[in-house]
């Protein structure tokens, strides 16, 4: 088995911290870093207007000649609104998260290739070039 060095290690471990949230959860913690701000609906007309309302997707809104950009969850209650400029770095971190997930997957697809040996087989040979 060979061991894992410090960048693999440090790359498994983050992407194991977010892949346990699921994809509407991991939404909300990219946008959050962003800088999009949580508002939480209080009165049943903003509850109602909340579940009306495209659930966990990214969507953009003009409102008095500015363009806002909206992710709604009804689930949790909740509202992330951000800017422009707020959406521009979700979509960089967005980006940066699934070049991490997928460098995780393709470390996994190789340590399991690993595991197969030099012919591709159970590693003892019975499977290999020449078996007939």
């Amino acid at each position: 088995m060979k061991f894992l060095t410090l960048p693999l290690l440090s790359l498994l471990l983050a992407a194991l911290v977010l892949s346990a949230c699921s994809s509407g959860q991991n939404k909300e913690t990219l946008l959050s870093a962003a800088g999009f701000r949580t508002v939480v609906p209080t009165t049943p007309k903003q509850i109602a207007k909340l579940k009306t309302l495209p659930q966990l997707k990214v969507v953009p809104v003009v409102k008095k000649g500015q363009t806002y950009f909206i992710f709604a969850d009804a689930t949790h209650n909740m509202l992330l609104i951000g800017n422009q400029k707020q959406y521009t770095v979700f979509q960089q971190y967005a980006l940066q998260y699934k070049m991490q997930q997928d460098q995780v997957e393709a470390a996994s697809l190789n340590a399991d290739a690993a595991e197969w040996g030099g012919y591709g087989g159970f590693g003892d040979g019975l499977w290999g070039p020449g078996f007939y």
